[in-house]
């Protein structure tokens, strides 16, 4: 795919993807520099920092080669409105979209950070803003959010104060210990006062299923390495950054605290570097998630409400999160 800078031979009319709202919010993610899509050059004329333009495109610094290669691009459905729907959204993503449904207002300016392939749903609801550092992901969400960045987290070339909310799904485990603390205080700047964040992410777990997967050989591998789970964290280590940040926190809701992992989880012991008993869960854990997909989750989903207020929060492996800026 053919790249191009922005404005080569001076000021240029440049067909950015994104909305009118977006492109008034744009800034540069060195020093902050109000930018008017219009009259963008190659360059912030202030500090000198570099875009690029691919397919319309704003691309702010490099890639990166693991996501690159591991980019998520499956996009999630949108939802009717009829009883069918309400609880198909009440049950998407273990209720990650329904909180969002109920905490953010329609029409909200709301940036998704690490969007993937993208939400239909959300798309249909928001002002939506679709940050994302993979470039094969870009590709496929530029056909679904009609705003697009390729940026990292940390550095989001937008202004202060710019977004009602924020939401993530399964980003900040990725974090490593010297930016994790840096993309929540950019979280910070860029959401309004009063602004919400519904993130859901995955725990360093200390329930059952992950006591004993911690001691086989394969856990690195299958878990951490080949996820790119360089950054999981108890939830007190997150709650301990995102306060200190100056968030509040609202809401918490733990899932996945017994051997009754989601399919994903037991789907990845279907690898050849597992042999046995785990190994023949995996194969049927993976073959069940072929055959019944959203069924099987949702039947996951209502078994693990059921006994989610039984066991300890520090068995918890998947977590909802919803945080307020003051």
């Amino acid at each position: 795919m053919q790249e191009e800078n922005i404005g080569q031979k001076g000021k240029v009319d440049i067909s950015l993807k994104l909305s009118k709202y977006w492109k008034e919010k744009l800034a540069c993610p060195e020093c902050r520099l109000s930018l008017k899509p219009l009259e963008l050059k190659k360059f912030c004329e202030r500090c000198g920092f570099h875009f690029g333009l691919n397919d319309g495109v704003l691309q702010c610094g490099s890639g990166d080669e693991f996501y690159d290669e591991h980019g998520f691009t499956r996009t999630g459905k949108n939802f009717e409105d009829n009883l069918f729907g309400r609880l198909s959204l009440y049950y998407a993503r273990q209720h990650h979209l329904y909180y969002i449904s109920k905490l953010v207002p329609r029409d909200s300016a709301l940036i998704e950070l690490g969007c993937g392939g993208g939400s239909r749903f959300l798309a249909s609801q928001y002002e939506i803003l679709g940050v994302e550092l993979s470039s094969t992901s870009t590709r496929q969400i530029t056909g679904i959010y009609e705003s697009v960045i390729q940026s990292s987290a940390i550095s989001i070339p937008v202004a202060d104060q710019s977004a009602d909310a924020i939401v993530s799904s399964f980003l900040l485990e990725h974090l490593d210990e010297a930016n994790a603390f840096l993309v929540i205080q950019e979280m910070y700047r860029v959401l309004k006062p009063n602004g919400v964040m519904i993130h859901y992410f995955d725990l360093d777990s200390n329930g059952p299923f992950f006591q004993w997967a911690k001691k086989q050989l394969w856990y690195q591998d299958i878990f951490i390495d080949s996820r790119g789970h360089i950054g999981l964290r108890s939830f007190k280590e997150w709650e301990e950054i995102f306060t200190k940040v100056g968030f509040k926190i609202e809401k918490k809701k733990f899932s996945c605290k017994t051997w009754l992992q989601d399919l994903s989880i037991w789907a990845s012991l279907d690898n050849p570097s597992v042999k046995g008993k785990p190994k023949l869960f995996g194969k049927f854990a993976a073959l069940v998630s072929r055959k019944f997909g959203r069924i099987g989750q949702v039947l996951f989903t209502i078994m693990d409400d059921c006994i989610e207020n039984v066991f300890p929060d520090c068995w918890a492996a998947k977590v909802i999160l919803v945080l307020r800026k003051p």
